[in-house]
């Protein structure tokens, strides 16, 4: 799994759980889930803004993995 990929899943574990509880968890596990809230996402959310829900996200994940590039 790319870095990118990887940021991608961990946005879309936020955007649900509203933490980054993930960080444990293997590839394959982190595949499933990612399949799993996007469709999740999709449903609550369709047409409507989510930036707001993002709040912390960069912060929380740069601590957990190190400052993006």
């Amino acid at each position: 799994m790319s870095p990118e990929q990887r940021k991608e899943a961990y946005r879309l574990f936020w955007l649900v759980k509203g933490h980054l509880g993930c960080h444990e968890w293997t590839d394959e596990a982190i595949i499933k889930m990612e399949d799993s809230y996007f469709r999740r996402l999709w449903c609550m959310y369709q047409g409507d803004d989510m930036t707001d829900k993002l709040d912390g996200f960069e912060e929380a994940y740069d601590k957990l993995m190190g400052p993006s590039k």
